[in-house]
């Protein structure tokens, strides 16, 4: 609980921080600035947009006080290309769980068997929310999960448990697919649906900029979402602003903080469904650093203290030797002055 409040009090302090330079919220546009006068080195820069170009990139964006200070796009890339964001989804399902608990609706204890008494084994009923969000859920994880037709069916009824629920930490599609079906019978909405009218329309994403898949109609809530390079600027800035936008609260700050911190001692680099850089996950990064993280590096990284959010896309696979901890350095070394 210490660890949890001064995480907390860290990401707040450094957020405030960073936010100390007048921010510009994007409207229907967003405005650009040089580099220099936002405190970043254009040479610097450079390097990090040749990184991107030798790193099967697609698109590439760095944004700093609100403003973008680069945009790149390679290849038959455009600022209009909509990417599969893959696992940065789970990122946007951890933010829609926030809200549905902030309402009401749903609760971290809250079981799987409140919502499908019928879930296979039976042991599968006791795994919580907090469970799903923190990846110990102990479902047996299939890695060809995103292939089936059933998809949902299998993770409720087929899937096994291999685990005591809390008991390991596992990367696992399997059972984060149950809390799409949670989350739809808790809130008589699907998270993609809730995510448009509460999150991603009041932030200025447009509704032909952002797409989500589903299955057995039900959201994918670990890799549904396709999107723009700038859709995802407007997220990460969102949350380095502790869920703020332009004077209005969208996401409770306490959730976003609580969300970014460890959310349990088997894998302190992972909280709900957000990566931090507690553990050095990416090594010549501020400390403070917590990312959204998609197969193929399709990712929204945030350094709070640094006022800087950074995003990457591709539809390519990660290029021999590639480490995307090097692109987020070279972004960061870039930053000259407050």
């Amino acid at each position: 609980m210490l660890r949890r409040f001064v995480w907390s009090v860290l990401i707040v302090v450094l957020s405030v921080r960073g936010a100390a330079a007048q921010t510009v919220w994007p409207g229907e546009d967003w405005e650009s600035a040089t580099p220099a006068s936002q405190g970043m080195d254009a040479d610097g820069l450079e390097k990090a947009r040749a990184w991107l170009e030798s790193h099967n990139s697609k698109s590439g964006v760095v944004i700093r006080h609100g403003r973008i200070v680069a945009e790149w796009y390679f290849g038959d890339a455009t600022r209009q290309t909509k990417f599969a964001a893959y696992s940065t989804s789970k990122s946007l399902s951890s933010m829609a769980t926030g809200l549905a608990i902030a309402d009401g609706r749903l609760a971290l204890d809250h079981t799987v068997g409140k919502y499908i008494p019928d879930a296979s084994p039976e042991s599968k009923r006791t795994v919580t929310v907090k469970q799903l969000l923190s990846m110990s859920s102990g479902v047996h994880n299939d890695p060809e999960i995103g292939k089936r037709e059933d998809l949902f069916s299998y993770a409720i009824k087929t899937a096994a448990m291999d685990h005591e629920p809390g008991a390991k930490w596992e990367y696992n599609n399997t059972g984060l697919a149950l809390l799409s079906p949670v989350f739809q019978k808790a809130t008589g909405k699907q998270i993609d649906d809730f995510l448009n009218e509460r999150l991603f329309r009041p932030i200025g994403i447009r509704e032909d900029d952002l797409t989500w898949d589903r299955r057995e109609d039900l959201a994918l809530p670990y890799s549904g979402c396709h999107t723009t390079a700038r859709s995802l600027g407007r997220i990460g800035l969102l949350v380095l602003h502790q869920g703020e936008w332009n004077d209005r609260q969208i996401v409770p700050s306490d959730w976003l903080q609580e969300s970014i911190a460890p959310s349990q001692e088997l894998n302190k680099s992972y909280g709900y469904l957000w990566w931090n850089n507690t553990t050095n996950k990416w090594p010549n990064v501020p400390k403070d650093a917590y990312a959204a993280l998609g197969k193929w590096d399709n990712n929204i990284f945030v350094a709070p203290g640094l006022d800087l959010i950074v995003i990457r896309q591709s539809d390519l696979a990660p290029a021999k030797g590639h480490q995307i901890a090097e692109y987020y350095q070279l972004v960061c070394e870039a930053v000259k002055k407050p």
